[in-house]
């Protein structure tokens, strides 16, 4: 039997990966049996992998993400920093709606669900702030590491009458272009408050308000073509987007509730692990001298965190 399986191996192996994308014509390419590729699989001879697309990367990105990389290691001890005073900021795309999978009763119908169009389903851009969970000496007690999240929207008054809402109605709607005017508009502080920060840092008039107050703050921004390399874009915004998606949404107000719940309910534990997920990458990124074909090995933080290693 093991020799049969070696021919069988041997075989499959002349035929290219990228035509082996599914069971029935990678038996026809290989010549062999629908069966005898399934039963490869049960044996654990072959194993079905997925693959993303990843940015190209060029020599500059390369080092540049080495370089971020060592900024982060301190050169005495040669161990990670505890980055616990670096704050990663991101924005995303939200959608309301997206294919979804149920498991339903033989005598159960699954639930009908309508969009006008199906490939411009509404969305919301949001922008997240985060910086890595720690323990308040002052207040005694952990802090969760969220310092808040925001939708790019405006609010405004509608100005005719309609089947959906009257004359006057309180409407939100997403920002068609974000610029410098919309984000020192005083009118509405709690909306804008996030894109003043945001010129503000990037102008560098932040740096001498904030030495001013005692803080010492620096503009860092990651390496181009490197979503690795923030918390943000490494997991958190992924899981978040899972959350938001089990709850049935029908407008952008629901949208902004769904996902202000979805971050509130995002725990500490789940950031933290994000945080060693992202020093994960960094060693690899070092080891594939900045690139990004690699495989991120498994912690088990679970595990070792249940064993108070954290």
């Amino acid at each position: 039997m093991p020799i049969y399986r070696d021919e069988i191996a041997r075989k499959l192996a002349q035929v290219p990966v990228e035509e082996r994308l599914v069971v029935r014509h990678t038996a026809i390419a290989a010549g062999i049996t629908r069966h005898l590729v399934t039963a490869m699989l049960k044996e654990g001879r072959l194993h079905r992998s997925s693959t993303r697309i990843k940015p190209f990367l060029t020599a500059q990105n390369k080092h540049m993400r080495v370089e971020h990389v060592l900024s982060y290691i301190d050169d005495e001890s040669h161990e990670f920093q505890s980055m616990e005073n670096v704050v990663h900021i991101d924005e995303k795309w939200f959608n309301q709606d997206t294919n979804k999978r149920t498991y339903m009763l033989d005598e159960e119908l699954p639930p009908q669900r309508d969009r006008k169009r199906k490939n411009f389903i509404p969305k919301t851009m949001f922008l997240a702030a985060v910086a890595r969970p720690t323990y308040d000496f002052h207040r005694k007690c952990r802090w969760n590491g969220k310092i808040g999240i925001w939708a790019l929207t405006e609010k405004y008054v509608a100005q005719r009458s309609s089947q959906y809402r009257p004359k006057g109605t309180i409407c939100t709607r997403n920002i068609e272009s974000i610029d410098r005017e919309v984000g020192l508009d005083d009118s509405d502080e709690a909306q804008f408050s996030y894109s003043k920060i945001t010129l503000s840092l990037i102008s560098r008039r932040w740096t001498p308000t904030s030495s001013q107050l005692g803080w010492s703050i620096r503009l860092i921004f990651q390496p181009s073509n490197s979503p690795d390399l923030n918390v943000l874009d490494l997991g958190l915004f992924a899981s978040m987007q899972s959350l938001q998606y089990r709850i049935p949404i029908y407008k952008i107000t629901d949208l902004i509730d769904a996902v202000d719940d979805a971050y509130k309910t995002m725990s500490a534990d789940t950031l933290d692990d994000i945080f060693l997920t992202l020093q994960s990458c960094m060693l690899c990124i070092l080891k594939e001298d900045g690139g990004n074909q690699y495989k991120l090995p498994h912690m088990a933080k679970a595990k070792l965190r249940r064993a108070n290693w954290f």
